[in-house]
């Protein structure tokens, strides 16, 4: 199921070129970054977002991360059914 949330989140992350998600904090559960699926850059007025879609092995994540404002969005998750 598809649950869109815009929620702001703290996240480990490597910054070489650009941002690279690698664990973030869901409701006070470390979620370990197991692989970048998607990643892609949108300009929204002066900021450029960097989007990720990512998975922990089982669940698959939407994050953001705002160059304007240094901050990190879990935008989205699909909850798997753990098989």
């Amino acid at each position: 199921m598809l649950l869109n949330l815009h929620e702001r989140v703290s996240v480990g992350a490597v910054f070489e070129s650009s941002p690279n998600p690698v664990w973030f904090s869901l409701h006070g559960e470390k979620i370990v970054v197991k692989e970048v699926c998607y990643r892609w850059k949108e300009r929204e007025g002066n900021d450029i977002i960097h989007k990720f879609t990512i998975t922990d092995g089982f669940n698959v994540f939407e994050l953001s991360f705002s160059a304007l404002d240094a901050c990190w969005y879990l935008e989205a998750m699909d909850e798997g059914d753990g098989k």
